[in-house]
């Protein structure tokens, strides 16, 4: 039983090591970005409200602090020291990712990008703050639980956790999920994913001010590579009519490419198929 017990703070351990590696690599990104002085255009930039000047001063201290905190952590060297500071780190990450998130700030998170060129068009996504949280979480138990077990590199154990914690970070790193090959859309309920990401489109804002508030059910209709969603706005001249978001995925794991139009309501048999909105789903729509 104590064998059992050893094994699991072993694996523990080495899921926390995969997180401090995970911060090596995310401060070793912003370090290459800033000697390649990349624009910063990350949500989280714009949620401190600094400007690309006080970014590019801020942004290789930050890698250097990430990377610091990282070596520490993997070398075990001071656990309580190294998980207290990656706690914070990922609190703060989870502070700042939530607030672009709920307050819709464009640009991505910046987190771990190797790429020479802003993407602005981005949106902070849950698996980086799912990533964020895990960071936390790992931090506090390596501070508390498991400063016995840190940096044991040489138990098979310790190896086997720190596999699979930088699988899962991994699979939460990942810019854009699974898409189908043809048309780009998503494997696990895509009409639901498409719909969320309409939500967050420009088009559809624009029409949810001048032609909505729109009811809380929507209608969808697929062909071929187009989908289509009809909302009805509520109240108003124009509650005989729906306003149709005609969608297609511009390429794979693209954005999307939209285009609205004003319809009348159709006959109840010629209706397409009726689907709930998810919470997450509902930008522009009555409550």
């Amino acid at each position: 039983m104590a064998e059992i017990g050893s094994g699991a703070s072993l694996l523990a351990a080495g899921c926390v090591a995969s997180c401090g590696g995970l911060l090596v690599v995310a401060g070793a990104s912003k370090l290459y970005r800033a000697a390649r002085q990349v624009p910063g255009d990350s949500a989280i930039r714009r949620a401190l409200g600094m400007t690309r000047r006080r970014w590019r001063r801020a942004e290789p201290a930050a890698g250097a602090v990430e990377c610091a905190v990282g070596v520490v952590v993997c070398a075990g060297a001071y656990p309580a020291a190294g998980g207290a500071a990656m706690a914070l780190l990922g609190a703060v990450f989870c502070a700042l990712l939530g607030y672009a998130r709920a307050r819709r700030v464009p640009g991505g998170c910046g987190c771990i990008d190797w790429g020479t060129r802003s993407r602005p068009a981005e949106r902070v996504s849950w698996r980086e703050l799912a990533r964020a949280a895990v960071l936390a979480v790992a931090g506090v138990a390596g501070a508390v639980f498991l400063r016995g077990e840190a940096g044991a590199w040489g138990r098979p154990w310790f190896w086997a956790g720190a596999a699979a914690g930088g699988a899962v970070l991994a699979g939460l790193s990942v810019r854009a999920l699974p898409r189908t090959p043809v048309c780009g859309r998503a494997w696990w309920f895509p009409a639901r994913a498409t719909l969320r990401a309409l939500a967050g489109h420009g088009v559809f804002a624009a029409m949810a001010e001048s032609a909505g508030p729109f009811g809380p059910a929507v209608r969808y209709r697929r062909t071929g590579c187009a989908e289509e969603f009809w909302f009805t706005p509520l109240g108003g001249p124009g509650q005989d009519r729906a306003v149709v978001f005609q969608v297609r995925h511009a390429g794979y794991g693209g954005s999307l490419a939209v285009q609205a139009s004003v319809r009348g309501a159709p006959a109840a048999g010629a209706a397409p198929a009726r689907m709930r909105l998810a919470p997450t789903t509902r930008h522009g729509l009555s409550s």
